[in-house]
């Protein structure tokens, strides 16, 4: 097993461990700052300041929270995220970095999970690694919500791997 794994192993049953206190999802970023693309600009912010890592952790505990049982805890360890698009340096009339969305630059993750149930026995767990390549011909709807692709992708595993 190679240390990225171990490192996201190790963080996943920590966040599996203290699920049940914090609410039954939790999600923990291993190495964020080594993130292929999670920016909202081209200048790399902490991951503690990101709000593009703080916007899917939300998404994430409250959307999968609905997929769960009475009991169910889920931990999801992001080893890796690339959003949709690329960012392209001062394009915008103020001089500031814009990110260009384009069926070139599908939005791709990767994570570890567990699902367990209420005595803390595991149900389901695996490494998942996403990609939605026609995320551009799909219907964003009303939204103008900058990771709606990323969401929609999260929301579609979900539906799939826990049911609903």
């Amino acid at each position: 097993m190679n240390h990225l794994k171990s490192v996201a192993l190790a963080s996943l049953l920590l966040a599996a461990a203290s699920a049940q206190a914090a609410g039954p999802v939790s999600v923990e970023f291993v190495n964020a700052e080594k993130f292929t693309d999670v920016n909202d600009r081209a200048l790399k912010t902490s991951p503690e300041k990101n709000t593009n890592l703080a916007a899917l952790r939300k998404h994430v505990e409250t959307k999968g929270a609905r997929y769960l049982k009475p009991g169910q805890t889920l931990a999801i360890s992001f080893t890796d995220i690339d959003l949709a698009g690329d960012h392209k340096p001062q394009l915008s009339p103020q001089m500031q970095d814009v990110r260009v969305v384009t069926g070139l630059y599908p939005p791709r993750m990767s994570f570890n999970y567990i699902l367990k149930d209420a005595s803390g026995q595991v149900l389901k767990s695996g490494e998942a690694k996403l990609s939605d390549v026609g995320f551009d011909t799909h219907s964003a709807g009303l939204t103008s919500d900058p990771l709606r692709y990323e969401k929609r992708m999260l929301d579609k595993w979900m539906r799939a791997e826990f049911g609903g």
